[in-house]
């Protein structure tokens, strides 16, 4: 008898040992200092706010680097190739780097904390993240990154200058230019038009042209597809808008440029991305004279494919401080913290935080806020993170094709600029 009631006790406390090992703890990591290194974004911004939140709440120190998109993929080449253990965390757009990252090893794998019970937080609910979302950042089975936002390119315009010149509101892709001709007809002095030009980064905007045409980066069998009659007609569409209705310097300017003038009140339309949306609309009369929404459909095509991606938030591969960055990941995109970004203009990639009250109490305060809220649920339905060629090599790919957009502007016929992109696009298949 004792020795079964031995038994019995050894058995109990094998059993009670592991549940207290799996009980998750904040404070696990009282006392370790992790680097964090994030390109310039308005989720970024707000985080160096906020950081001292996920301070108090687990004692770990958090250091916050933020650098121009151009520096901070240099910064972060550097650090990855050299394996450098200073840097734990880092922002990467998955659906633009994601496989070529991964193929370097550069990612530390979550998956295995994700499915730990000491290591994640009870309310975590990673299938809170969209199914799309949550693709973009897993390969086979690893998952590589926590997404930070959602987010794609809207059609903002002034309601008041289209009122006052009365320009109706485009409805179809094909109207911009009828739109921004009888703009600039009515006021010579106002700018119309202005977007991305910078080759590697016109693609994002330049996409929705494209398929909104009916064309597509590539041919149904695969392989480069530019010079297809519907691709060339929204590659025009898009270099003449900007060479015609476009400010100086167009093929120089980025977002920052864009969401200035359009900030500013230097012009009455543009095709920029929804992260800017609180940007714009801290500029005087702008949340209150802007309209925004999806870009136009195509009138041929009938067609309305945005581009609809995310950034997310990774654990470099080299961290000595692991357990202490996926602390930092949780609680980054945890609903607690997407909910209160959603006051610096960052749309939540959480289900619950965008059907939360908080949200539709936030959306309802002002109606740019609701057109906002709605074009991005459009965004999450009919958006596609494929804005290039079949290829890992998918920066490369992308600069050529916003190369081929450059070279209409600056004079070369769509068929001639198309045909060289094609053969280029060719070599990184």
């Amino acid at each position: 008898m004792k020795r079964f009631f031995g038994a019995c006790v050894a058995a109990l406390l094998a059993t009670a040992v592991p549940a207290a090992a799996q009980s998750f703890d904040w404070k696990s990591q009282n006392g370790q200092t992790i680097n964090l290194m994030f390109n310039n974004h308005p989720w970024s911004q707000a985080m160096r706010d906020l950081v001292k939140d996920f301070q108090a709440k687990t004692g770990i120190t958090a250091r916050v680097e933020i650098f121009n998109e151009e520096q901070y993929r240099a910064r972060l080449q550097t650090l990855m190739q050299g394996k450098s253990a200073d840097m734990d965390v880092f922002m990467s757009l998955t659906s633009r780097e994601g496989a070529i990252f991964n193929r370097a090893g550069w990612y530390a794998d979550l998956a295995p904390m994700i499915k730990n019970a000491s290591q994640t937080a009870p309310d975590f609910n990673y299938e809170d993240f969209g199914a799309s979302i949550r693709a973009a950042s897993t390969f086979g089975q690893q998952v590589v990154a926590i997404p930070i936002n959602q987010e794609g390119p809207l059609f903002y315009w002034r309601k008041d200058l289209f009122e006052k010149c009365k320009v109706a509101e485009p409805k179809f892709l094909e109207e911009l230019a009828t739109a921004a001709a009888a703009l600039k007809k009515c006021d010579a002095n106002q700018g119309v038009w202005a977007a991305r030009g910078i080759r590697s980064i016109t693609p994002y905007a330049l996409a929705g042209f494209v398929y909104n045409s009916g064309g597509s980066f590539m041919t149904p069998d695969g392989k480069p597809g530019m010079e297809q009659p519907n691709t060339m007609k929204g590659l025009e569409l898009y270099a003449t808008m900007l060479r015609d209705y476009g400010p100086p310097g167009a093929l120089n300017h980025t977002f920052t440029q864009i969401t200035e003038l359009l900030g500013q009140g230097r012009v009455a339309m543009t095709h920029e991305s929804s992260n800017e949306f609180a940007n714009i609309t801290r500029f005087p009369n702008r949340a209150n004279d802007l309209g925004v929404k999806v870009l136009p459909p195509g009138k041929d095509s009938g067609v309305s494919k945005p581009v609809a991606i995310g950034w997310t938030v990774a654990i470099s591969a080299n961290s000595k401080r692991q357990q202490a960055a996926w602390l930092f990941l949780q609680w980054a995109t945890s609903r607690e913290v997407q909910t209160k970004l959603v006051n610096n203009g960052v749309a939540p990639p959480r289900a619950s935080v965008f059907q939360g009250e908080e949200f539709n109490a936030w959306t309802k305060e002002m109606p740019i806020r609701k057109a906002w809220a709605d074009a991005l649920i459009e965004l999450g339905k009919t958006g596609t993170g494929v804005y290039q060629t079949n290829t890992d090599r998918v920066p490369e790919a992308r600069d050529i094709i916003g190369g081929a957009m450059q070279a209409i502007y600056q004079g070369k016929s769509p068929a001639e600029a198309a045909k060289t992109a094609d053969a280029e696009l060719a070599k990184l298949q």
